[in-house]
C-alpha cells in the first residue's frame, strides 16, 4: 500500500518523504495480568490461561444512529512478540475501504445489492494518538487510506510494550455489506482500528479485497462500552452488561477475553430466543418472527456436534444474528452476521446450511486461527466439510452423502466446468484470494475443493482417527494462527504418518506448477 498523509499533533500534514519504506507490524500484541480479568474468569480456566498473554483494547464508544456515527476513544496495551525490535508500527483502518467509489469492495455484480440505495461512503477519521502519555504524529496510507502508521520515539524491543490511545470518528455507509446499516440494524464489523499481524513473512498490510474474507487478526483481550439509544438492543462478541445512562441513553459493557475480533449489530427490532448447549448460552437475534427460533434450533444443533466433535466452545455465549445483510454469512468472534434473505419462507435449507457452516467457523477461524488473504482454505475448506458432518450427525449418512454430492465439496465443485469452459483454469487453491479470478471460482475451489480434499483424507484414515486429528489441531493451535505446515504437522504426528503428499495433490494444480 501506498501511505499518502502524514498528519502532525495539530493535524497539519506534511510531506510523506522517506517514510514510503514501511512495512512490517507487529500483531501480537499483548497484555499481561489485566485488573479484574483474572476474577473474571475463574472457573474457565481455558480463557483464563489463554487472556494471560495478550494485548488488551479498551475501547468507549457513542454511537449516534440519527448521523450514523461512532465517536470512539480506545486504548491498546500492544506488545512486541516478533523477536525483532520495530520501528514501525500498523494498525488496520477498515471502515476507510468504503471510503471510495471508485475503490470498491464489493464485485461489480455485487454492487446493486452492496447498495440498493446507491453508492455510500463509510469512514474511520483519526484525530488524535498519543504513544504512553505523550501526543504523537501518526501516518495514514494504504489503498484508501485504510493503514495507520506509528513510529515510537525509539524502536520497540522483543518484550517490550506501549501504550496507544487513539480519539477517532467512524462514520456507517448504507451499506449491506458486513459494514454499516439498513433498514432493521446496524453492523458495527471491522469498525476499529486493529493491529495488522507481524508473522515469519514480516508484516501483513493486505488491503480489503472484494474477493473472500481479507482478515488476519490476533488474539487480545477486549473491555468494549457502547453508549446507545435505550430504544436499541445490541448482539456482540462477549459477555455483556447493561447498565441504564442518563437522557434515554443505555451503556452496554462488553468483556470479551481472548478472542480475534469484536463486532456488534443494533437494532431496534431485535426478538430474541436463547437455548443452553454445554456451558454456552446460545441467542437467535431476529426480526422476521416465523423464522428466528429455527435459526436457533440450527445454531444450538451444530454447536453440541461440534462441541463433541472439535473441543469445547470456551466461550459463554453465541449468537446468531439477523442482519442487513446480502452475503450469505459471516463469521465474527462469538457471532454470526446472516443475510435477512435466509429468514424468508422457503429458505429454510439454506438457513440451516449457512448457520451450521458459520457456526463452525468459531473452531476454525475463531479458536484456531490463519491467514484468510493467503490460506483461505485451512479455515473455509475445513468449515465446509465440518459442516457436512453435521448433517451427517444430525440425519443420518445418506443425508451426508446427499448434500456432499449435491450442494457442498464435490456438489459445489462439479459446477467448475459449467461456471468455466476452459480446461485451461489453474485450480490451485492454495494461494491468496485476491489471485482468483472472482467471487465464485474461489468458491467452487476454496470451498467445494477444499471440503474434497478433507474428505478424501477422512476417506482415508477412518472417520475416527480425522476427528481425533482435528481434536488434537483444535487443542495445540487454539487462541493461536497455523499455517499449513502447522496443520500436515498435527495430521502425521496423529497418525503416525506423513500426508503432505495428499495434501499438496488438492491445494496445487500440476498443469500451473
Amino acid at each position: 500500500g501506498r501511505f499518502m498523509k502524514i498528519w502532525k499533533n495539530r493535524k497539519l500534514r506534511y510531506s510523506l518523504i522517506g517514510l514510503l519504506a514501511a512495512i512490517g507490524l507487529l500483531a501480537g500484541l499483548f497484555f499481561t495480568d489485566a485488573p479484574g480479568w483474572k476474577s473474571r474468569l475463574e472457573g474457565n480456566s481455558v480463557l483464563a490461561r489463554a487472556s494471560r498473554d495478550l494485548s488488551q483494547y479498551e475501547i468507549s464508544a457513542t454511537f449516534d444512529p440519527s448521523r450514523k456515527t461512532l465517536a470512539c476513544r480506545q486504548k491498546v496495551e500492544y506488545r512486541n512478540r516478533s523477536g525483532q525490535n520495530l520501528t514501525r508500527l500498523y494498525f488496520h483502518l477498515y471502515p476507510n475501504a468504503y471510503r471510495y467509489e471508485e475503490k470498491p469492495v464489493f464485485e461489480e455484480r455485487d454492487r446493486m445489492r452492496a447498495y440498493p440505495n446507491g453508492f455510500s461512503p463509510g469512514s474511520l477519521d483519526m484525530d488524535t494518538i498519543w504513544i504512553n502519555g505523550k501526543e504523537t504524529d501518526f501516518v495514514i496510507g494504504g489503498d484508501s487510506e485504510n493503514l495507520l502508521m506509528l513510529i515510537p520515539e525509539r524502536s520497540l524491543k522483543p518484550g517490550e510494550a506501549l501504550s496507544i490511545e487513539m480519539h477517532y470518528l467512524v462514520r456507517m455507509p448504507n451499506c449491506f455489506g458486513r459494514f454499516g446499516y439498513g433498514d432493521h440494524t446496524y453492523k458495527a464489523a471491522n469498525w476499529y482500528p486493529i493491529a495488522c499481524v507481524h508473522d515469519e513473512n514480516g508484516w501483513n498490510l493486505d488491503r480489503y479485497y472484494a474477493i473472500g474474507d481479507p482478515f488476519y487478526s490476533d488474539t487480545a483481550n477486549y473491555e468494549v462500552t457502547i453508549k446507545v439509544p435505550s430504544d436499541y438492543v445490541l448482539a456482540a462478541t462477549g459477555d455483556c452488561k447493561k447498565e441504564d445512562g442518563k437522557s434515554g441513553n443505555t451503556v452496554w459493557k462488553f468483556h470479551a477475553p481472548a478472542v480475534r475480533d469484536f463486532a456488534w449489530i443494533a437494532s431496534k427490532d431485535f426478538q430474541t430466543a436463547s437455548r443452553r448447549v454445554g456451558s454456552a448460552t446460545v441467542t437467535s437475534y431476529y426480526y422476521t418472527e416465523e423464522t428466528g427460533e429455527r435459526a436457533l434450533d440450527y445454531a444450538a444443533s451444530a454447536m453440541k456436534f461440534y462441541n463433541q466433535s472439535f473441543g469445547k466452545y470456551p466461550y459463554r455465549h453465541f449468537s446468531v444474528v439477523e442482519a442487513d445483510f446480502f452475503i450469505g454469512g459471516m463469521e465474527y468472534p462469538n457471532l454470526i452476521m446472516m443475510d435477512h434473505n435466509l429468514y424468508a419462507p422457503g429458505e429454510t435449507d439454506s438457513l440451516e446450511l449457512v448457520t451450521a457452516h458459520e457456526t463452525a467457523h468459531q473452531w476454525w477461524y475463531g479458536l484456531v486461527g490463519n491467514n484468510e488473504v493467503r490460506d483461505a482454505w485451512m479455515d473455509e475448506g475445513l468449515t465446509e466439510y465440518s459442516t457436512v458432518l453435521y448433517y451427517g450427525n444430525r440425519y443420518g449418512a445418506n443425508q451426508e452423502k446427499r448434500v456432499y454430492h449435491s450442494t457442498m465439496g464435490e456438489g459445489k465443485y462439479s459446477y467448475l466446468p459449467y461456471y468455466i469452459k476452459s480446461a485451461e483454469v489453474d485450480e490451485t487453491i492454495h494461494r491468496p484470494a485476491y489471485e482468483f479470478s472472482d467471487g465464485t471460482l474461489y468458491d467452487l475451489l476454496v470451498y467445494g475443493k477444499g471440503a474434497m480434499m478433507f474428505h478424501d483424507l477422512q476417506r482415508k484414515m477412518g472417520r475416527e482417527t480425522f476427528l481425533q486429528v482435528l481434536q488434537e489441531y483444535c487443542r495445540e493451535y487454539q487462541f493461536r494462527n497455523a499455517g499449513k505446515e502447522d496443520m500436515v504437522r498435527t495430521f502425521h504426528r496423529v497418525t503416525g504418518k506423513n500426508w503432505e503428499g495428499d495434501f499438496n495433490k488438492w491445494l496445487y494444480d500440476e498443469k500451473h506448477e
